[in-house]
C-alpha cells in the first residue's frame, strides 16, 4: 500500500515538473501578445476632448465681491439700531403671512386632486359595472 501510494506521488510530482517546463515558453507567448495589444493601443487614434470653458478669476472674484457687499446691506438694513427692529418685524409678518396663503393654497390644490381622483375611480367603477351588466343581458338570450 506504503508504495502505490508514493508511485502515485511520484507520477504527480513528474507531471508537474513537466508543467513547468512549459512555463517561460508560455511567458514568452503571453508577453508577445501584450505586447502587440500595447502597439494596437498606442496606434489607435485618440479621442477627442472637449474640455469646459473655465470663467475667468477676476469674474468669480468680483461676483463674490458683490455677494458680500450684498450680504453687508442686508444685515446693516435689518440690524439698524433706529429702524432695524421694525424691519425685521415687518420681513417676518410677510414670511408669516405667504406661509398661511401657501397652506391655503396647498390644501385647496390637495382637496381638488382629491375630488379628481375619487371621480377617476367613480367612472372607473360605473365602467366595470356596465359592461358585467352587458354581459349577464346577452347570456339570458
Amino acid at each position: 500500500m506504503e508504495t502505490k501510494r508514493l508511485t502515485d506521488k511520484a507520477r504527480a510530482a513528474s507531471k508537474r515538473a513537466e508543467e513547468l517546463k512549459n512555463v517561460p515558453s508560455m511567458i514568452r507567448d503571453r508577453s508577445s501578445d501584450l505586447l502587440q495589444m500595447a502597439n494596437q493601443l498606442r496606434d489607435r487614434p485618440m479621442p477627442v476632448v472637449v474640455t469646459k470653458p473655465r470663467r475667468p478669476l477676476w469674474k468669480t472674484a468680483a461676483m463674490w465681491f458683490a455677494g458680500g457687499m450684498a450680504i453687508a446691506a442686508a444685515l446693516g438694513y435689518f440690524f439698524d439700531r433706529r429702524q432695524g427692529s421694525l424691519r425685521r418685524h415687518m420681513a417676518y409678518d410677510k414670511v408669516m403671512a405667504r406661509g398661511r396663503d401657501m397652506q391655503e393654497w396647498s390644501g385647496k390644490k390637495a382637496r381638488h386632486l382629491r375630488n379628481k381622483a375619487m371621480g377617476t375611480v367613480a367612472e372607473m367603477t360605473s365602467a366595470t359595472e356596465s359592461t358585467e351588466t352587458e354581459r349577464t343581458a346577452t347570456r339570458q338570450y
